[in-house]
């Protein structure tokens, strides 16, 4: 890990945390039927939808445009970074 990356972690009661298991298993069920294109347009069309995560922003009277951008030939899944920044320690 580098100096830059903050570790975060959520206190969840045991029925808190069976709840979210549940949720990603039923995920993982759904997720693991498709292919990785189907994957990719699921999480486009339900989760990440590009241009709505596009904005504009004045602070100081200075306009920032944020743009959003998906690299499809990442290492990790977004289920997989999901898993593992809700993992139980």
């Amino acid at each position: 890990m580098q100096d830059s990356e903050k570790i975060y972690r959520i206190e969840l009661t045991n029925e808190e945390y069976e709840y979210v298991e549940n949720l990603k298993k039923e995920y993982y069920e759904k997720l693991s039927k498709m292919t990785k294109k189907e994957r990719l347009q699921y999480f486009r069309d339900n989760y990440c939808n590009e241009q709505k995560l596009n904005f504009e922003k004045e602070i100081n009277g200075t306009i920032y445009r944020v743009n959003t951008h998906f690299d499809e030939n990442v290492e990790e899944s977004i289920l997989n970074k999901f898993f593992r920044l809700t993992k139980k320690l």
